[in-house]
């Protein structure tokens, strides 16, 4: 299992007994933030990390077991981090390719989520400008191997893409 506090400051567990870690091992080029509005939650929700300095930056998750099915879930809360007022959409990609338009809101969380084989023992996952006025940012980042035989399909479904879910966090 692998937690990622995006922006956060320092390793901890959460009410839940999971184990977050800071994002500094996954990602090379970013700046981060506190999130606005959020106080009282565990602080792996009081933080993000957001990419003005790039088109496209990527989370890269090493020594996943190729060819087993993983949960990745991104998390997105833009909480007017930047004073703007003006939720940005970005693209959410992975491993290289468009997985899904982000559009994110100043009062409410996203997620979202796949579940996937990977070809190779990494995962990468981005976010990348569709607009010089809109920054990307990311909230947190969720990577769980899956136990064979969880999510077996008819052999009808695409491997590479996986089944997606998205949402909204309540």
């Amino acid at each position: 299992f692998l937690s990622i506090d995006c922006g956060g400051t320092a390793n901890h567990t959460d009410r839940l007994g999971i184990n977050w870690v800071v994002d500094d091992g996954y990602i090379k080029t970013r700046e981060a933030t506190q999130v606005r509005n959020r106080g009282g939650y565990d602080p792996e929700f009081n933080s993000l990390r957001y990419f003005s300095a790039q088109k496209k930056s990527c989370y890269v998750i090493p020594g996943v077991a190729t060819g087993r099915k993983h949960m990745v879930r991104a998390s997105f809360f833009y909480g007017n981090y930047d004073g703007k007022s003006s939720s940005p959409s970005f693209d959410l990609q992975f491993d290289g390719n468009y997985w899904v338009d982000v559009v994110t809101s100043s009062s409410e969380s996203y997620y979202r989520e796949v579940i996937y084989a990977p070809n190779k023992n990494k995962i990468s996952v981005c976010v990348a400008w569709t607009s010089p006025d809109q920054i990307p940012f990311i909230f947190t980042l969720v990577v769980r191997e899956l136990e064979t035989g969880m999510y077996e399909t008819n052999g009808t479904e695409k491997e590479q893409g996986g089944l997606r879910s998205e949402g909204l966090c309540q």
